[in-house]
């Protein structure tokens, strides 16, 4: 056993949920089981669609496939409107049964974490029986639909792509003195880290395939990707984790993909306020004041315009509505469209409101307004316990009620999110 610890090198073992959002939506209604599914964040035929059930993308509809296209190919497809605030409880419920098996030591995104493997874990046979045993209790005690497929590698990166090669529900182990073996048979863009801009370069450095990315030196790498990335994913791929370096949040941002009865300017202008109540909310929920907002307004046409504001350092929602204001009119007045097809709001310049005195005795409170703090405290009070929206800051929008918490591949939104 002491030989498969060693040559194995195993480390990590990463889990993937298999189409996450559809099997939710499977989970929950037993009438979508074995078909084709797939989840949109609009109900509209313009927008793309998030998730695609195993059953939508063995008929060649996946994520990212336009509605309309989607709705071509596959006569029968049932399509579901997401329901983020469901996805986030059973990623919760998903968390617990895995920590039951192994201790989660990070969570990448809301359908992907990753579990050390320590001492008597990195044998192979004892690494794989704790894998499955994970995959049965999320069947047994989340939902029969809720697959998830594992990879076991000596590295974060190798781990992730192992559990992408065997889908659904499967289990593929990849061997410190096995590599690159199995490898070799996955394209360049497989990787993670290997995006579209990415695999141009090596392409045009003459790398076209993962034996010859192999075979790259680390320094050619780091040439290549423009930085110290490149190096990293060289020791990565070769099974080494890099070190890890720290990062600090320099911003809070949240936009909509705009239904057709909000993209009239006059509307969308609606939503943007929204957007910035809630950023408002968020920051003051998570301890941080900003000293700038973002406005960028995607037209029907596929053109773009933005505008930023700049203020004193805070979390005042009433500034932040007054800066929009003026971001807005400078970003519409260059739009050349009367029609909105997106609208992202982005607060710039993060500080924690808890920064201890400058040598006066200056804090980021002592600049607010006191009587505009106490109002807006109450607000999210309020919103927090009665529900979203129970009292807004000018008129009420008609607007989906998950605006603002979507979920990111890198973002979960938190359970107040969803009543901010």
């Amino acid at each position: 056993m002491a030989d498969d610890v060693t040559d194995g090198g195993l480390n990590w073992l990463y889990l993937d949920m298999n189409s996450y959002f559809a099997s939710c939506e499977q989970q929950d209604d037993a009438r979508l089981r074995g078909r084709p599914v797939i989840v949109v964040p609009v109900m509209s035929d313009y927008t793309s669609a998030i998730a695609a059930s195993q059953e939508a993308k063995a008929l060649g509809v996946k994520t990212g496939t336009k509605v309309a296209d989607a709705k071509e190919r596959i006569p029968g497809l049932i399509i579901r409107e997401a329901r983020p605030d469901r996805y986030v409880e059973l990623h919760d419920q998903i968390l617990v049964q895995v920590d039951q098996v192994l201790p989660v030591d990070r969570v990448y995104s809301i359908d992907e974490v990753a579990c050390r493997l320590l001492g008597a874990q990195r044998d192979e046979r004892a690494a794989r029986a704790l894998g499955h045993r994970i995959q049965r209790r999320l069947l047994e005690h989340v939902g029969e639909c809720l697959t998830a497929s594992i990879g076991i590698a000596p590295s974060r990166l190798l781990a992730k792509t192992a559990a992408d090669m065997k889908k659904p529900l499967g289990l593929t182990v990849l061997r410190q003195d096995h590599l690159p073996g199995d490898l070799l048979s996955l394209k360049l863009d497989d990787f993670a880290g290997i995006g579209a801009s990415m695999l141009k370069r090596l392409n045009a450095a003459r790398i076209y395939d993962v034996r010859a990315l192999w075979a790259t030196s680390p320094s050619r790498l780091r040439q290549i990707w423009g930085g110290v990335m490149g190096e990293n994913f060289w020791y990565a791929l070769h099974g080494v984790d890099p070190p890890e370096i720290a990062t600090q949040r320099s911003s809070i941002s949240h936009s909509h993909v705009l239904p057709a009865e909000l993209r009239p300017l006059a509307q969308a202008r609606l939503v943007a306020r929204r957007l910035t109540a809630k950023c408002g909310s968020r920051l003051r929920r998570m301890g941080y004041k900003c000293t700038g907002l973002y406005l960028s307004i995607s037209g029907a046409n596929k053109n773009r315009a933005g505008a930023e504001a700049r203020f004193e350092l805070t979390s005042d929602s009433f500034i932040l509505l007054r800066g929009l204001e003026g971001a807005w009119a400078e970003a519409s007045a260059r739009l050349s469209d009367d029609r909105a097809r997106k609208v992202s709001v982005v607060c710039l310049g993060l500080h924690s409101a808890e920064a201890p005195p400058d040598l006066f005795g200056w804090t980021p409170e002592a600049q607010e307004n006191a009587k505009h703090m106490k109002l807006l405290g109450a607000l999210d009070r309020l919103n927090q316990k009665f529900g979203k929206d129970a009292i807004t800051i000018g008129p009420r929008t008609k607007l989906h009620s998950f605006v603002g918490a979507k979920i990111a591949f890198n973002r979960i939104p938190q359970k107040q999110e969803f009543w901010e």
